[in-house]
C-alpha cells in the first residue's frame, strides 16, 4: 500500500524557489496513520535539524539563499513534507517506503 505521493514542484507550485518536492501522506480513516505524518517530521527534524513552515520559507527565501533543507505546511485538508532537493527526498523515501 502506498504511503504518500511525491511531487515535483514547478512554477504553479507555491515554495518552487526554495524546495525541489513535496510529500502528501497517503491515510486511510485510522488515527495510527494520521500520527504517522508527526512520525515523519520529528524524523526529518533529527535529520537535517529545525525545518519551518512552508510560508516562512517563502517570505524569508529567494532564489540565492537557501532557507531550510525540509519544511512543513497543514491545513485542514493536506499535510505535506517540502524537500530543499532531490537528495533529501530520496533520503526520506528510501527510510520510510520500506517500513
Amino acid at each position: 500500500m502506498k504511503r504518500f505521493i511525491v511531487t515535483r514542484l514547478d512554477k504553479r507550485h507555491k515554495g518552487h524557489n526554495q524546495f525541489s518536492h513535496y510529500i502528501v501522506p497517503v491515510w486511510s480513516s485510522q488515527l495510527a496513520d494520521k500520527l504517522e505524518y508527526f512520525k515523519w517530521r520529528t524524523w526529518c527534524w533529527d535529520m537535517w535539524g529545525p525545518g519551518i513552515e512552508r510560508e516562512e520559507a517563502i517570505t524569508w527565501g529567494s532564489d540565492y539563499y537557501q532557507v531550510v533543507r525540509w519544511a512543513w505546511h497543514t491545513d485542514e485538508r493536506q499535510k505535506r513534507l517540502y524537500f530543499a532537493t532531490e537528495k533529501e527526498l530520496n533520503w526520506f523515501v528510501l527510510t520510510w517506503s520500506s517500513e
